[in-house]
């Protein structure tokens, strides 16, 4: 039975590879799941599919993450700790149980009320949605409480398991993945780039929670490592500065770039430049980038009339060319600091602007303001870099 987790980076083409395994299964006669957390890549999965097949097999089955968790983790058994049909899901942003405004939770919400489940810990009262805060957990525990036969059914079902975006899911999350892999599901493959993880499924505090905690339970549960450290979106200046970010977590191999012909109208301005503050307007005017920015408020004015994205929202996204408008910790590490994120207590800084340069396929700007800039980049133009 194998067992694998696919480090991707950012543009290797993982929705193709997992659309072309999951329909060598189909075409076997095999029921393949495929899973990811966010609808936009559910929908990248489906056209993938129909693009190499013309359509989506009946066996092949594309399902978001709290779906999957609800439909076939959780209401086959859920009458072992919540008597009434779940109705839904509701999303939290964070514990639903905190009294509003205060650090401490409501009376009669705790998992467990004289010795057994208590329901309202895991849905709301009236209308019996499940939170997406817990649901991994009460998926979790209905697994326990069957003795395994949530994850066992699975195994009836499907000979193939796909699970995309790995990098967003947490905590109690994996030990859903590990109750799959103690079935006789022929195949799993764990799919996601950890520097791309800028959302997770849930705000639990369980472990594990960085990338370097989600890589060891991999390890742990078995699964055998591969890495596709290849882009088909960037060329090779931008990917070897995005590799930096992370370069000391020892986890990736360097990426390559497969682009090899750039078009005529982006030839003349190919790589990662730094273009200074006065500029920026005169730069945006000939280039047409996209912005990419920390959040609206980041010079706002700059980008009135422009097409702009905060770095949270051009996840998924592709671009020819980008300009990057970084805060104070961005702004350090493209000057050169590589150090610039160390002490962070998370990574989700680093890995916005991982994301946000990942985006471009061309040119990566950024402001520049005197001093150093980061290695691989280039001034623009070339006689404003002081020495």
């Amino acid at each position: 039975m194998a067992r694998k987790l696919l480090l991707a980076s950012a543009g290797a083409g993982k929705s193709r590879r997992i659309a072309e395994k999951a329909l060598e299964h189909a075409a076997a006669g095999r029921k393949v799941l495929l899973l990811t957390y966010t609808i936009n890549n559910q929908g990248e999965l489906v056209k993938e599919i129909c693009r190499l097949n013309s359509c989506q097999p009946e066996n092949v089955v594309v399902k978001g993450w709290f779906n999957f968790l609800l439909e076939d983790m959780i209401r086959p058994y859920q009458q072992c700790i919540v008597p009434d049909r779940i109705s839904g899901v509701l999303l939290n942003p964070g514990n639903p149980h905190l009294v509003p405004g205060k650090n401490y939770a409501m009376k009669g919400r705790s998992e467990r009320l004289d010795g057994k489940f208590n329901p309202l810990h895991f849905v709301t009262p009236g209308d019996n949605r499940a939170h997406t805060y817990y649901l991994a957990k009460l998926a979790a525990r209905v697994h326990s409480e069957t003795k395994g036969r949530a994850a066992h059914r699975l195994a009836e079902i499907y000979s193939a398991i796909f699970v995309d975006e790995v990098q967003d899911l947490v905590g109690w999350d994996y030990d859903i993945i590990k109750a799959l892999t103690e079935t006789n599901i022929l195949e799993i493959e764990c799919v996601g780039d950890f520097r791309q993880a800028v959302y997770q499924t849930s705000e639990t505090n369980k472990l594990p929670q960085d990338s370097t905690e989600k890589l060891a339970q991999f390890n742990n549960m078995g699964f055998i490592s591969e890495s596709l450290a290849i882009s088909w979106r960037c060329l090779q200046a931008i990917c070897g500065i995005a590799d930096r970010l992370h370069s000391q977590e020892g986890h990736y191999l360097p990426t390559m770039s497969n682009v090899e012909d750039v078009p005529l109208q982006y030839a003349g301005h190919q790589g990662v430049f730094a273009v200074p503050k006065a500029r920026l307007r005169e730069y945006i005017e000939t280039y047409r980038p996209a912005i990419l920015r920390w959040n609206r408020s980041t010079q706002k004015e700059l980008c009135d009339g422009q097409t702009a994205y905060n770095f949270g929202e051009c996840k998924g996204l592709g671009f020819e060319r980008v300009l990057i408008l970084p805060p104070a910790k961005h702004a350090k590490f493209l000057s050169g600091d590589m150090q610039a994120f160390d002490g962070s207590e998370t990574d989700d800084s680093r890995n916005k602007l991982y994301v946000a340069i990942t985006r471009a396929r061309y040119s990566v700007a950024f402001p520049y303001e005197g001093g150093n800039i980061i290695e691989g980049a280039q001034a623009w133009p070339l006689e404003n870099l002081d020495p």
